[in-house]
């Protein structure tokens, strides 16, 4: 992956499993928070094309042509060329591509490389004005589509970009990944059933044969992953807890050594009443991160809600080197 971007794929490891708590029936709460499991996909987006200085033709998100008013594009690679370093040079972008904006302040290619440079930084504020103005020029201009959705979502206005997606839908029909984010967007939004329909339509798209999807820097078989887990998410906002646990197994046995897929799928199986299996779903998280005090704890109410005392204690004597408040959450349960 290119390291300029491993910060923004960072991003897509996060989300809230406010949907998935469940209530330890002697009155604890599993804890949710822990990072990695459904969310966003995001591809890094590409530079403004520039138009070949010698020749002709339309550019996209541009009118006019002519040779004469040509002078953005020298412009326009320059601002490309900096942020495509190896070591990316933002603030020369930027001034780049600005100075594009004042010389064509007509080209959409000019706002679209400026709302690159920001999402490039997390700067979801800025990288929604830009990439607007560059739509409100060209509302055909498809690149910017997807990084502008994904900044609304960045910045929770979920409502605004489902509409951007939706567009995205329509120009990309069969792209996955645009399926798989409407459906993180519609769980935040609580419209579940609109979740769990997107989601079915992620999968169907990705297919089942595990071989490599390639779609930006995104692999196939982490995009259906993402997309089980944003399904399994729409099926617990629905209390459909049985599909829930059957799509977040599925993202388990995608992503076997990923935590979170774990750990989601124990909060899962323990709505579900499925206990056993629960405690197993936790035992692969704690493997895969033995100090995750997190998993100690609601390792140990798992237990609890199976009265099994000697096995929840054993959790919270590993809990107190790793959490002294949960543990003292944990022996109170026990002391019940």
């Amino acid at each position: 992956m290119n390291r300029r971007y491993a910060f923004l794929v960072s991003l897509t490891l996060f989300i809230t499993f406010s949907s998935l708590i469940a209530q330890e029936p002697g009155g604890g709460s599993l804890r949710p928070d822990i990072t990695g499991g459904a969310d966003l996909i995001f591809r890094p987006p590409k530079n403004p094309t520039i138009q070949d200085l010698g020749g002709g033709g339309r550019v996209a998100g541009r009118s006019d042509t002519k040779p004469k008013e040509r002078k953005q594009d020298p412009i326009l690679k320059r601002a490309n060329a900096a942020r495509s370093a190896p070591k990316p040079r933002y603030g020369e972008a930027e001034q780049q591509y600005r100075l594009a904006t004042e010389v064509a302040p007509d080209d959409a290619r000019a706002f679209a490389g400026l709302g690159n440079v920001y999402v490039d930084q997390g700067k979801f504020t800025e990288a929604v004005d830009a990439y607007q103005k560059a739509l409100k020029i060209d509302p055909e201009y498809k690149d910017a589509y997807l990084p502008l959705a994904f900044s609304l979502a960045r910045l929770n206005r979920y409502n605004e970009a489902l509409e951007i997606y939706q567009k995205a839908q329509k120009a990309e029909p069969n792209n996955p990944e645009v399926y798989n984010n409407v459906s993180f967007a519609y769980n935040h939004l609580d419209r579940f059933q609109d979740a769990v329909d997107a989601s079915q339509q992620a999968i169907k798209l990705l297919g089942a044969t595990g071989e490599a999807y390639t779609q930006g820097f995104q692999e196939r078989k982490e995009v259906l992953s993402y997309a089980y887990k944003n399904l399994g998410n729409a099926f617990n906002g629905l209390k459909r807890y049985e599909e829930a646990a059957n799509a977040l197994k599925e993202a388990a046995k995608i992503e076997p050594t990923n935590a979170a897929a774990h750990f989601n799928l124990g909060l899962t199986l323990y709505n579900a009443g499925r206990y056993s299996e629960a405690i197993e779903a936790y035992k692969e998280v704690i493997k895969l991160r033995p100090n995750l005090a997190q998993a100690h704890y609601n390792l140990g109410l798992t237990y609890m809600a199976i009265n099994d005392k000697t096995q929840a204690k054993a959790e919270y004597e590993i809990l107190k080197n790793l959490n002294v408040d949960l543990a003292n959450q944990l022996a109170e349960m026990i002391k019940r």
